[in-house]
């Protein structure tokens, strides 16, 4: 179902250069406000930063991230927009800015959906990755981190048509190989037993990509053990031999260490 990783490995790096800034222009724009713990912003920045350094990219040349914002200065990028400018860089960096920026903004979070959408348009699929996630928090999720529950209240509760928005955009950022919006896939799709196999297998990939890029350590450790724990518990939907679910069995007690999860 998913395609070769277009990703740059963390072998291949790096890429293009980002500017080089100082910690003390970062703060003065920033704060502290970019070593959140909220998991969505921290993979948003891990993909941001990936994208970057990824030849292959159609946005390779954008200058999207942190350090060109603060390169350039907040202004630079608020006024590009305020007269029109509808580039990715300018949707990117400017939602960048109402996510992270110390000023107080009113109704920052729902501007920065509403940027990142049109940069999720435009193709931009860290911005994919960014409005799923968004929409999966607030609007589809009412259990574990790790799934995305496609239970009858979507039907009954007007939400289908976001469900469907929210898998596609999560598809997309899958097909380039980002291995968090693998592991939502292969969850959403492994809730049902129609699409079982196809979940499994794209759980598989995930936990690949996962374990052949570096730039993953410690990042998607909890994931990673509730996908080995689904193919060690149903991995006969797809043929997997004894040697394989024990090694699915190994990662699960490697990695549950590690991630301080207890999974029987």
């Amino acid at each position: 179902m998913m395609a070769g990783p277009v990703l740059a490995s963390s072998e291949a790096l790096p890429g293009k250069p980002f500017p080089e800034v100082t910690f003390d222009l970062v703060s003065e724009i920033f704060g502290h406000n970019l070593d959140t713990s909220e998991e969505r912003l921290q993979t948003l920045l891990l993909a941001i930063g990936m994208d970057h350094t990824t030849p292959t990219s159609p946005h390779f040349e954008e200058e999207v991230g942190i350090p060109f914002i603060v390169h350039y200065g907040p202004n630079h990028w608020v006024n590009r927009l305020t007269s029109g400018d509808m580039s990715v860089d300018v949707l990117v960096n400017n939602a960048l800015l109402l996510l992270f920026a110390e000023a107080d903004i009113p109704n920052r979070d729902k501007a920065a959906y509403d940027l990142m959408k049109k940069a999720s348009e435009q193709g931009y699929w860290p911005a994919d990755y960014f409005v799923a996630e968004t929409n999966l928090l607030k609007h589809l999720v009412n259990g574990p981190d790790v799934a995305i529950p496609m239970a009858p209240s979507i039907e009954n509760s007007g939400l289908r048509e976001v469900a469907q928005e929210t898998m596609d955009a999560f598809s997309r950022c899958a097909e380039v190989g980002f291995a968090p919006c693998r592991y939502r896939v292969g969850f959403w799709l492994s809730n049902s037993r129609q699409t079982l196999h196809d979940g499994l297998k794209v759980l598989q990939s995930a936990i690949d990509v996962n374990l052949k890029d570096t730039r993953y350590e410690d990042k998607l450790d909890g994931a990673l053990v509730a996908a080995a724990h689904e193919l060690a518990t149903r991995g006969e939907a797809i043929g997997l031999d004894s040697d394989t679910v024990n090694q699915y069995r190994q990662l699960i007690d490697q990695y549950s260490r590690s991630a301080s999860l207890l999974l029987n």
